[in-house]
């Protein structure tokens, strides 16, 4: 076949591949399968549908490199077809054909059963693993069940001398006992990190999803509380100070017109109900005018309202905040301490135990005079023990 030759645009190459296509669909049906395999798929003939999926997935395939190797196993397997359907009418009943299958026909029906196997596999893992997929579901960010939390609140409850005290946090549930640590039996002390302003501890890697999910769900709330802020200040505020720039014009138009009804001009030529009825306008113009000036005086303004319920209670809010936040970090970093005492305290444990069996092996070999080999030999805490040691061990155990 040449290397230019295109197969979606030659017609002969068309011919050929509908008249294999509609051979393999005539010779599908003559093979008898097993009844529990015949109706596995549906009304379907299995291999019908296998052969029309097959064709789908290869039909956009345009080079010779993949044209002709799809072709050369059509031509295979309608050989096969052919000699398994002989069989078939060979035998009088699907039992029988069951009973003494040749090679092609065990072949086919072997094929047709590793298929429905998967396609059950498939589906038992669309049931298990919803919303239909054979691949299990990420693992769930939510907390285990019986989880221990780390951190507890012990911050003491406000009394008249102290109504608002500063958060404290206790772990009681760590350190943990030399029993409890599973692995090697050493301690791995926690490392103090930082997401942001947010302190954390790592005990070991991958980090858990938990974790992550809680951090990124305090930092968006974090950042939207400083977005908020940062809208009062850039746009609620001048809106309030808009506003009352409007309220004091407006007392200023309503005193103005309250004395103005009031003076003589405007009560000139009226009768007494006119006169009365402006004097009653003008009191209650000056009564909305100096109910206007009160508030004002008493800051009760709309740059107030927004300045004190809105920016100083996120701030507020922001302030607490990190109090509670640095109360957590010294929590944890009194655990680094407890840790890191510990491990020092389980590595000079360990270390006086090495030395407790090397002495009883220098004993069992050398005797009681063991010791006069050893001149210099300090004490087990001395750093340059182990050092100082290791030659003369492996001199001794050569």
């Amino acid at each position: 076949m040449p290397a230019f030759f295109n197969p979606a645009r030659n017609s002969r190459h068309r011919t050929a591949c509908f008249a294999l296509y509609r051979a393999l669909l005539q010779q599908a049906p003559r093979v008898r399968l097993p009844d529990d395999l015949a109706t596995a798929w549906g009304p379907v003939n299995p291999i019908k549908r296998l052969i029309r999926r097959t064709f789908l997935r290869n039909r956009n395939d345009t080079s010779p490199r993949l044209v002709f190797p799809a072709l050369k196993a059509g031509y295979r397997i309608l050989a096969l077809l052919r000699s398994a359907a002989d069989h078939s009418s060979s035998s009088s009943s699907a039992s029988a054909s069951a009973s003494s299958p040749n090679a092609d026909y065990a072949s086919v029906v072997s094929f047709l059963r590793a298929r429905l196997a998967e396609r059950d596999r498939t589906l038992e893992a669309k049931k298990l693993h919803p919303p239909h997929s054979r691949h299990p579901p990420p693992p769930s960010s939510a907390p285990r069940p019986g989880a221990v939390p780390l951190l507890v609140n012990v911050t003491p409850a406000p009394t008249p001398q102290d109504p608002d005290p500063k958060p404290v946090y206790a772990i009681p549930s760590r350190p943990v006992p030399p029993s409890a640590l599973g692995g090697t039996g050493r301690r791995r002390i926690p490392r103090l990190d930082m997401a942001s302003d947010y302190p954390f501890l790592r005990f070991a890697k991958p980090q858990p999803r938990v974790l992550s999910r809680v951090l990124t769900q305090k930092l968006r709330t974090r950042v939207a509380r400083a977005a908020a802020v940062k809208y009062l200040w850039d746009d609620l505020l001048p809106d309030g100070e808009l506003e009352d720039d409007w309220e004091r014009s407006v007392a200023g138009l309503l005193t103005a017109a309250a004395a103005q009804q009031r003076g003589g001009r405007g009560g000139r030529g009226k009768s007494s109900s006119d006169a009365a009825q402006a004097r009653a306008h003008a009191a209650e113009a000056e009564a909305e005018a100096e109910a206007i000036w009160d508030e004002i005086k008493a800051r009760n303004t709309f740059r107030q309202t927004v300045f004190e319920h809105g920016v100083m209670h996120v701030h507020h809010v922001l302030t607490r905040e990190r109090e509670d936040l640095v109360a957590r970090a010294d929590a944890m970093r009194r655990l680094i301490d407890e840790e890191t005492a510990l491990a020092e305290q389980e590595k000079a444990q360990r270390a006086a135990e090495r030395r407790k069996r090397w002495e009883g092996k220098m004993l069992e070999l050398h005797g009681e005079e063991w010791r006069e080999l050893f001149p210099n030999l300090k004490n087990v805490g001395d750093s340059n023990t182990r050092s100082e040691l290791q030659p003369q061990k492996i001199k001794l155990l050569r």
